[in-house]
């Protein structure tokens, strides 16, 4: 889809896409293959639910005896039940979701604990963009995603949005506060935009 302003005429606008050709074949080559979250944990992709917890392996269990999502817990391991007859897909999604509203509220209270900064609300949504946001009311809304990150990461996102209660930008006395709680933050970030691509992909509509 090519989005122009109002004022560039539609020859202009086609030219333009001409000229940039290459770049956008580029551009686009860097975002990762699309895959399923079967496929995902299939090949080894594992769930955070703390700041306590390793990365777990996820096995998607399918039986004919569960209508819903349904989640065991072990030491090292979650499985997902889901319905052999239903979409995979969204039941793993689903599961995943559930997930997320049970344990990321903790993870933020852990994180407020360390950083004295404490949120009205919290919000675990379905994001199109963003890892988390922040509202000038206090909620920090997160994405569910956060929960397939690396334990680090994970941590890193939520004290990302804690600190916008103390700065709602990115100056230089957003990161100065951000630092505060995870050294290097700058860095942290880039790996987050380059680990995150593949996993922020996961769990769409195709």
């Amino acid at each position: 889809m090519l989005t122009f302003p109002k004022r560039m005429s539609w020859r202009m606008a086609e030219k333009f896409l001409h000229d940039h050709e290459d770049w956008l074949l580029r551009k686009s080559l860097e975002f990762p293959k699309p895959i399923s979250l079967g496929q995902y944990f299939k090949d080894g992709g594992r769930i955070c639910l703390s700041h306590q917890m390793s990365e777990r392996e996820v096995m998607v269990v399918e039986s004919d005896e569960t209508d819903r999502p349904w989640i065991r817990l072990e030491n090292d391991r979650i499985s997902i039940h889901v319905n052999a007859g239903n979409p995979k897909e969204a039941m793993i999604k689903d599961g995943c979701r559930k997930l997320a509203s049970q344990f990321l509220p903790d993870w933020v209270q852990w994180a407020e604990e360390r950083t004295g900064l404490k949120a009205g609300k919290v919000r675990i949504g379905d994001q199109v963009t963003r890892w988390g946001s922040c509202s000038h009311r206090g909620t920090v809304s997160l994405n569910w995603r956060i929960i397939l990150l690396p334990r680090d990461l994970g941590s890193y996102v939520i004290f990302h949005e804690l600190a916008h209660l103390a700065e709602m930008n990115h100056s230089t006395r957003f990161w100065a506060k951000l630092e505060e709680f995870v050294p290097h933050a700058r860095e942290v970030d880039r790996c987050l935009t380059r680990t995150g691509k593949k996993i922020f992909s996961l769990g769409r509509d195709r």
